[in-house]
């Protein structure tokens, strides 16, 4: 299995929450003056500024973070955990989280009554679960979602992937 691939499904719950991030430095919608605000009522700037702080979080996963998560990944697939972090570490390529973060801006927000406070503590929570993850890790692990996510992901289910869901158990009825 290919680095790109691999890092594909590691860095699925980043896309998942694709752009909340860091408090940032006040500007272009980081800090504390739009912290309780709705994702869904950001003004475009408000938007982009914290798409801005995510990819500055992501790029606090260091390489190393993020080939041990591949190799976690890889494990699940029967492949050497040890081997394949040392071939991702080895290896001229650049990260992949920041491009998994290139299309993050107010239309991915549409709906969402999630605060930008919520979102953000989750983007802490699957950065860290990132960065704690180790050879040792478990399917478990890296199953397991963050508690932080769960009141963003409750207010924005189509954001987090569970639109689906949420239409097939309605469609089912009580």
């Amino acid at each position: 299995m290919t680095r790109m691939k691999i890092l594909g499904f590691v860095m699925a719950g980043l896309a998942l929450v694709a752009c909340g991030g860091d408090e940032g430095d006040g500007d272009g919608g980081s800090g504390s003056d739009i912290e309780g605000k709705q994702l869904g009522a950001l003004t475009a700037e408000e938007a982009d500024g914290l798409c801005d702080d995510l990819r500055g979080q992501t790029n606090t996963i260091s390489k190393e973070d993020e080939c041990e998560a591949e190799g976690v990944v890889g494990s699940l697939f029967g492949i050497e955990c040890e081997t394949t972090k040392q071939e991702c570490i080895s290896a001229a390529e650049e990260s992949e989280l920041t491009g998994e973060l290139d299309s993050c801006g107010a239309s991915q927000f549409t709906g969402c009554t999630a605060t930008v406070a919520e979102l953000r503590a989750c983007m802490t929570a699957v950065v860290g679960t990132i960065k704690a993850l180790t050879c040792e890790s478990t399917l478990a692990d890296i199953a397991q979602k963050p508690a932080a996510c769960a009141a963003a992901e409750e207010k924005c289910p189509a954001f987090f992937g569970r639109q689906d869901e949420e239409d097939e158990s309605e469609a089912e009825g009580p």
